[in-house]
This record gives structure tokens, sequence and C-alpha cells, in this order.
């Protein structure tokens, strides 16, 4: 062999192999960074619980709009206005609105029977959640400016808890309170199915763990879309930005962030929604989500890692690692890949195989966590054993998403 042909072999070798350090550093990195929350939580369970926990009544002090888009929710609307409703906040400090985006059924109907101002729009397809809320705040704006100081973004399979409001209300009334607040979510129907308890699981170490642990560290919060709830001013701004996308809590955050609005949490505003019941609908609704993240990821990931590092700003820079973190179903994959990888030869690993073995078992114990927050009896913790199909799912759904093959606008779900 030429010595030409042995340098070149040998650069491939380098190349790879450099590749391969710099993929591992990457799980290794982020799993440290999924593992830190949860490491917090244990330590700090008591304290963070207590977050979640409503305090005594105050006189109301806010007034709120709650904006509600909906794309043929006869079904699940009721329930949710059945529990605005319920809410111990004074009724003429608030407004209930319902965008019927495109609807075919009874959800205008039902909207006005239960007492909400509906708003009705009829575009050619395609449509999104982003659309519908930039057609409220127009209208909004031509029919009679806001009289609520607050928006709050529900999605129609929501319900509130009685004490929505006043918790929200408890926060804002703070003198120098974060003009944004994210509200904390569950799942409602958490045991309908092996994918709900899965989900339910998911959400809870979401909102328990993640968010919870960021609370108590004083910690901006991230937007999750449903229950996130601001100043009229920022939702007119936010609402004037030419962005549609299928991630719009991401795309809010980016835009916060740069301007460095504050996000904060707001654990005991609780709220409940439905989630989809089956592997397929749930494969569907992830690869949307994914689109919509990695849009976000390539458009906001290092930009806001490099204006956070300027700023020496902390919550900036754990959302630029939120954006930039892949999700647990592929870092658990990628912990077994190179587990595999460096039983077989260490020569390519960064790390030993047993490293990758414990990282692998902690993510597990990360779903098992989330089962045991949830309530979950002994015989839900084998549906841990069918999650390996929705990772195996979801990783492909990332696979797709990166190769192109990714979902460019919004479709419904149910």
């Amino acid at each position: 062999m030429s010595d030409l042909y042995l340098f070149n072999l040998e650069l491939l070798s380098q190349l790879i192999r450099g590749f391969m350090y710099a993929a591992q550093a990457y799980v290794l990195l982020f799993c440290a960074y999924v593992f830190a929350p949860m490491l917090l939580y244990l330590l700090f369970s008591r304290r963070i619980n207590q977050l979640f926990r409503n305090q005594p009544p105050a006189a109301a002090q806010t007034d709120f709009i709650l904006l509600i888009p909906a794309h043929n929710e006869e079904v699940l609307l009721p329930a949710l206005l059945s529990s605005i409703h319920r809410l111990s906040y004074p009724a003429d400090r608030f407004r209930t609105v319902v965008v019927a985006d495109n609807c075919t059924d009874r959800t205008a109907q039902l909207a006005r029977q239960a007492g909400a101002e509906c708003l009705e729009r009829h575009t050619a397809y395609p449509s999104d959640k982003s659309q519908a809320l930039h057609y409220a705040a127009e209208q909004l704006g031509l029919v009679a400016p806001f009289s609520a100081a607050v928006v709050c973004v529900l999605d129609a399979d929501c319900q509130l808890d009685p004490h929505f409001l006043t918790e929200l209300d408890r926060q804002f009334a703070q003198p120098g309170a974060a003009p944004v607040l994210q509200a904390s979510r569950r799942v409602g129907n958490a045991f309908e199915s092996d994918v709900t308890v899965l989900d339910a699981a998911a959400e809870a170490m979401r909102q328990q763990v993640m968010s919870g642990t960021r609370r108590l560290l004083n910690l901006e919060a991230f937007i999750c879309g449903l229950g996130c709830c601001m100043r009229e001013e920022l939702f007119a701004q936010l609402m004037a930005l030419p962005v549609s996308s299928l991630a719009e809590d991401k795309e809010w955050k980016a835009y916060f962030a740069k301007h460095q609005v504050p996000v904060m949490y707001c654990p005991a505003a609780s709220l409940s929604y439905q989630t989809v019941g089956d592997g397929a609908a749930f494969r569907k609704q992830r690869r949307r989500w994914i689109s919509g993240h990695l849009a976000s990821a390539r458009a906001h990931g290092l930009p806001t890692l490099w204006q956070a590092l300027r700023r020496g700003n902390l919550s900036q820079l754990d959302f630029a690692f939120d954006l930039l973190q892949p999700p647990r179903s592929v870092l658990l994959l990628a912990t077994v890949l190179f587990g595999v990888m460096a039983w077989a030869s260490d020569a390519w690993s960064l790390v030993g195989a047993w490293l990758w073995a414990a990282l692998a078992v902690a993510l597990l114990s990360y779903g098992a966590l989330g089962l045991r927050l949830i309530g979950a009896a002994p015989r839900h913790f084998w549906a841990m054993l069918s999650g390996a199909r929705l990772v195996v799912g979801v990783a492909k759904s990332v696979a797709l998403v990166l190769t192109g093959h990714k979902e460019k606008e919004w479709k419904a779900t149910r």
C-alpha cells in the first residue's frame, strides 16, 4: 500500500473517531442535563411539592381573558366551560372567548349556550392554532379593546382547577411579578391506556421535577402553550410577529428570552387535559411536535446559546439547552448503542460500558419516578414494556424529520 493511501486511511479513521467522541460527549452532556433536576427533586421533594398547594384566597386584583382556540371540539369543550363556571374567581373579573376555527360541528353553538363569547373563523385549508390566536387578537382589537390585563391561552380539551385564576392572580398581583406565567399541567385521562399512563408519567416529570426544581431555584420557566398566561401587551407583541409555527410555545419563549422578558412557573395554578389514547395518534402527535421543536432548535438554539453566554444569563442558557437537547427516547437508545460499542471495544468510547449501562438504567428510572408521581398501581409499571415501541417510534420520527420528512402544517390529532 502506498504511503498516501495509509495516510488517508488513518485520517478517515481519526475523523470517524472524532465524530464518535463528539456524539458521545453530546449524549453525556444532556444526560447530565436531564438528571440534575431529577437529583434535586429527590433531595428536596417535600419543599417542591409544597409549591403546588393552594394558598388562602385573597381579594381579586387581576382581570383575565380566557382564550380558547377550538377546531371541532363539541365533545370536549363543554367540560372545559363547566370547569370555568366552577372557578372561585369573581365572574366579573374574567372573559371567556372561544375561537371556533373552521368548525363543522356544534362547537360555536355550545360555546354561546354556555355563556362564552365566540369568534367564528372560516378560511381555506390549512389552518393551525397560531392562526386562530392571531385571528382572535385582530377581532378582539376591532370589536372592543381587551378589558383583561392578562391573556390565558387554553385548549378545548383541558379543564381548570377551581383555584386556577385565584393562584394566577396571587402571582401577578405581587410587586415586580413576572409578566408571563406558565400554569402547571397534568393528564386528566392518565389511566385510560398504556399510552396515556406513560404520557401522564412524562408530564408529571416535566411539571414536578423539571419545572418544580426550576421554580425552587428561582429559574425561569419554559412555555408549554397550554396554560401560558401573559400581560396583554406582550400577547399583542407575539401576535404581531410574522410567525406561524407547529411549536408556538418555543417561538414565544425564544422571543421572550431574546428580549429578556421573564417567564415564571406558577405550580399552584393547575389544569388537566386529555391526551391521546392510542399509539397511532401518539406517533402522529409526537411527529408534529418534533417537527416544530427541531425547526425552533435550528432557528434559535445556537443564537440563544451564544446570547446566554455573552449575557451570563443562566435561565437563557437553560432554554438554549432545552432547545438543543434530543428527546429522552433518543438519549436512551444512544446510551444502549454506545454501551454495546464500548463493551465490544473501548477504543471508540469516551467512557466504559458500565457507565453507559448505568445511564440507560437511570433513564428508565426516570419513567418509573414519573409513574410513582401519578400514583400508578404496580400493574401500570408493566406499561414501560409497551413503552419500548413508543421509544422506537419517537426515534424514528426524529430520523424522518431530520431527513426532510417533516410536518409542515397542523393536522387534527383526534
